[in-house]
């Protein structure tokens, strides 16, 4: 006997299968769900190492900054009198969120710290400095006076900036 489908039995699973059912409804937006929720924590732990990568290329280019100024001799007459020598720049941090450019001069034999273009900048809100720290980069030496770390922390993460003596800045 031939078991061909007669016309009237093609109509009624072409028209049974023309939707979806509850359940493969319910699959697709489960993994749906799933896959966002594994998108969103792995764009919060993105976001949150660009911040911190971000603040400590901000702090580098500071140091950068007061070394350049130092080696090139850039003194500011607004901030240091003609009358005066410059001694050289610094970058200090005292608190755990803030650091600060300064231009040194010598006024009348004695040291005068000038701030240099309201250069003091803040880390973002849930990031730190290690420890209070300050770098000081004279005049025609090229170098640092003393060469030290700063540690950045937050989000469960730490970037550590390194200057050398040679006034070399690096980031691990």
């Amino acid at each position: 006997m031939d078991r061909k489908l007669k016309p009237h039995h093609l109509s009624f699973i072409i028209r049974k299968s023309r939707g979806f059912t509850l359940i493969e409804l319910m699959v697709v937006l489960s993994i749906t769900a799933v896959l966002g929720t594994f998108g969103i924590a792995g764009f919060t732990t993105y976001n949150q190492i660009q911040i911190l990568q971000s603040a400590a290329s901000d702090v580098v280019s500071v140091l950068n900054l007061a070394k350049s100024r130092a080696q090139s001799q850039i003194k500011p007459s607004s901030l240091c009198s003609s009358s005066g020598s410059l001694e050289g720049y610094k970058v200090e941090i005292l608190t755990p969120k803030a650091y600060t450019l300064y231009l040194r001069c010598n006024e009348s034999g004695s040291p005068v710290d000038n701030l240099v273009e309201e250069k003091t900048k803040v880390l973002p809100s849930d990031l730190n400095f290690g420890s209070n720290v300050s770098f000081f980069f004279p005049v025609q030496t090229g170098g640092v006076q003393t060469s030290g770390q700063i540690v950045i922390s937050g989000y469960g993460r730490s970037k550590t900036i390194t200057v050398n003596s040679l006034g070399g800045v690096s980031i691990q």
